[in-house]
């Protein structure tokens, strides 16, 4: 099997499998009224709350009031009070970033950085070594082997007793 057509087969498998998950996670979800209200009612009044609706859409803001079927949510930067259903709605979630998200991403940025120094050191090192001092000592390995007529695998000091 030559390499072009283990590519095309391998294509071949891979598109119907990424595809078939798409279409698994393609399904609208159900939203549950009793467990948004619940969710709602665990953040409280004056708390932020990002709200995902069926459409996809989302809205960010302070919860205002919570009543039996409904809840007010007023916008951040905003006045106007907005009256959401719970029925509306697929997904209540936190309105900052939680504080192991904010660990996350600081470790990344700070190993990003010490990756950063260290390619620059690894390559301002080598930029500055001096190779003609390993000049003699590659002539010496290159050399020929007086007992096999093969090259000398590895220095070891001997070169000087033979000549």
């Amino acid at each position: 099997m030559t390499l072009s057509r283990l590519f095309r087969f391998t294509a071949m498998l891979l598109v119907p499998a990424l595809l078939w998950n798409s279409f698994a996670f393609a399904a609208p979800k159900v939203a549950d009224p009793v467990a948004m209200k619940a969710k709602i009612q665990a953040r409280g009044v004056g708390q932020g709350v990002r709200v995902t609706f069926a459409d996809k859409s989302e809205a960010k803001g302070l919860i205002m009031a919570i009543g039996d079927h409904s809840f007010t949510m007023k916008p951040r930067k905003s006045d106007d009070v907005r009256q959401i259903d719970y029925a509306q709605i697929t997904g209540v979630h936190n309105d900052h970033l939680s504080r192991g998200q904010k660990v996350g991403i600081v470790v990344g940025v700070v190993a990003v950085a010490i990756c950063a120094i260290v390619i620059v050191a690894v390559h301002d090192f080598n930029k500055s070594f001096n190779f003609r001092t390993l000049s003699s000592r590659s002539r010496k390995l290159g050399q020929r082997d007086q007992r096999g007529g093969s090259f000398s695998s590895h220095w070891d000091g001997r070169d000087e007793e033979r000549r």
